[in-house]
């Protein structure tokens, strides 16, 4: 209404850190749109460049990656692309097989362990398909090589240790005063200086993003929506 004064929101910086339990941001190389046509039978194309005596544990979907990668066009070995000129070369952050990368390297980093190395092809119907990427200056129908380093391989912002963690009761299903402790020991652990308000506004978007049924929980399925992970 006229005249009133909106609640003070709280910086964008605090709002990702209270998501993060149900939200991770990291896309990289994501593609624009779905590839159309084939994609059942194309098939990625890996070659194992480095094998660490010690593999373990081996990437599954829904586990939270850390690597660098260099993409190449198979048509004429040129680069459109590499992590380490980007982000101060920090290896990148993201989510295994749920779509923050495109689906060929999704396919090509399952069953991967810190410290291998692989050198992957992917066919165009498993990456940009047909209408190609213009901003990342690929071409329509352009077979990909991909050459992967993985550094890590960590539990997902959504997984059962997670769950189980905030779910205090053991009731399978999350009640706000359980997420308000969680966001409560999250804020101490970091020690940032947070508005009053910033609590009360993480937690209400929490649970409007999250509580789809709108029975005031958030379930156990509402939760793990990677479901890499029995809960």
């Amino acid at each position: 209404a006229a005249g009133t004064v909106p609640r003070r929101r709280p910086p964008r910086s605090d709002m990702n850190r209270g998501l993060s339990l149900l939200l991770l941001p990291l896309a990289l190389l994501a593609a624009p749109a779905r590839a159309e046509g084939g994609a059942a039978a194309a098939e990625v194309q890996i070659e194992v460049l480095h094998l660490p005596e010690a593999c373990s544990p081996k990437s599954k979907k829904g586990d939270l990656l850390n690597a660098h990668y260099d993409g190449f066009l198979a048509s004429d070995g040129s680069k459109f692309y590499c992590s380490r000129t980007q982000n101060e070369g920090h290896p990148k952050w993201f989510v295994l097989g749920v779509g923050q990368v495109i689906k060929g390297l999704d396919i090509a980093m399952m069953n991967m362990c810190p410290g291998e190395k692989r050198k992957v092809t992917i066919p165009p119907s498993l990456a940009y398909g047909q209408q190609g990427y213009a901003q990342g200056k690929i071409p329509p129908n352009a077979t990909l090589i991909f050459e992967i380093e993985l550094y890590a391989v960590n539990k997902g912002p959504r997984s059962v240790e997670a769950f189980n963690k905030i779910d205090k009761d053991g009731d399978k299903k999350l009640s706000e005063l359980e997420i308000s402790q969680y966001l409560k020991e999250e804020f101490a652990r970091d020690g940032k200086k947070r508005h009053p308000s910033a609590h009360d506004e993480i937690l209400a978007d929490i649970f409007k993003k999250n509580d789809h049924d709108g029975d005031g929980f958030i379930s156990a399925k509402e939760y793990n929506v990677y479901q890499h992970d029995e809960l």
